[in-house]
C-alpha cells in the first residue's frame, strides 16, 4: 500500500452552534482568524504535504464552502464535494465520501477538521512520519495533561507510542494518557469495511475512533506522533474567531 496519502478528506458540516452568532450566516471553516478563513489554513498545510485531491464533506451553508475552495487550483489540488444529509458523526461523513468517490480512496489517505489553524508545515510532519513507519496508520497527539482531557479523546499506548486504543471523553481522571487527539489522521482504506457495519456510540453518530478501534482490534497497526497543540485551542485565539482584519 502507498505510503504517500494523495487524497484527503475534510469534515466540514458543522453547524458550529458554539461559536453563534458568528455561524448564523458564516460556516464555521469560513470564519476569519488573523484575516484567514480556518480552511485556508487546512488547505495550505494539506497541499503542502503533497495532497492531490481533497474531498469536503459539507451541510450546513454548503454553498459557501463550495464557492471558496471552487476546483481546489488555488491550493495546488483537485477539490470535490460530498453532501452529509443527517449529521450523524465524522464516522457517517467519512463514509458517505468513500463510497461516492471510490477511486479516491485506494491506498493510505489523510483526515482531518476544518476549524485548526495549521501551522504550515503540521500535516507535512504527520504524512512524513507516516512514511517513515511500518504502521498501517497514524495518529496527531497533544501533550495536554491529565487533567485537560476529560472532554477530549486520549490514547492507550505502549512503547515508542504504538497505539492500543482511543479512549473517547474518558471521565475525570480516568485517561489512559496526558495524550489528546484530534481529528488528524492518516487512515487505511480497510476503515471503510468497518464503518459500514459500526453501531452508533452513546451519543448517536457514527464515529471515527470507533472505527479506528475495531481496525486496531483486528490486527491493524498505528503509530501517534506528539506534534505542538492546535493554536485555536487556546482561549486566545479562539476570542479572535469572527474578528474580521484590520
Amino acid at each position: 500500500m502507498m505510503r504517500q496519502p494523495k487524497t484527503a478528506v475534510l469534515l466540514a458540516a458543522g453547524r458550529g452552534k458554539r461559536l453563534r452568532p458568528h455561524t448564523d450566516h458564516t460556516p464555521k471553516p469560513l470564519l476569519p482568524v488573523n484575516g484567514r478563513p480556518t480552511l485556508d489554513y487546512v488547505l495550505e498545510a494539506i497541499g503542502r504535504a503533497g495532497i492531490e485531491h481533497v474531498c469536503l464533506v459539507t451541510h450546513y451553508l454548503e454553498e459557501q464552502i463550495i464557492d471558496y475552495v471552487g476546483d481546489g487550483f488555488a491550493w495546488g489540488m483537485n477539490s470535490c464535494f460530498v453532501h452529509q444529509p443527517e449529521m450523524r458523526g465524522t464516522g457517517d461523513a467519512l463514509l458517505i465520501a468513500m463510497q461516492k468517490y471510490p477511486d479516491l480512496f485506494t491506498n493510505s489517505f489523510l483526515m482531518t477538521a476544518t476549524d485548526y489553524i495549521f501551522e504550515r508545515d503540521h500535516v507535512t510532519q504527520l504524512v512524513e512520519f507516516h512514511r517513515n513507519h511500518q504502521a498501517d496508520m497514524s495518529i496527531s497527539l497533544k501533550d495536554m495533561g491529565l487533567e485537560a482531557l476529560s472532554g477530549r479523546s486520549s490514547v492507550r499506548y505502549t512503547a515508542d507510542f504504538d497505539i492500543q486504543e482511543i479512549v473517547e471523553k474518558p471521565k475525570a481522571g480516568q485517561a489512559p494518557s496526558p495524550y489528546a487527539t484530534s481529528l488528524l489522521y492518516v487512515l487505511s482504506p480497510d476503515i471503510q469495511g468497518r464503518l459500514a457495519i459500526l453501531p452508533p456510540s452513546p451519543r448517536g453518530e457514527v464515529e471515527v475512533q470507533g472505527a479506528f478501534n475495531q481496525l486496531l482490534v483486528n490486527g491493524m497497526t498505528a503509530k501517534g506522533l506528539v506534534q505542538p497543540v492546535p493554536a485555536e485551542w487556546s482561549s486566545e485565539i479562539a476570542l479572535d474567531i469572527g474578528r474580521k482584519a484590520e
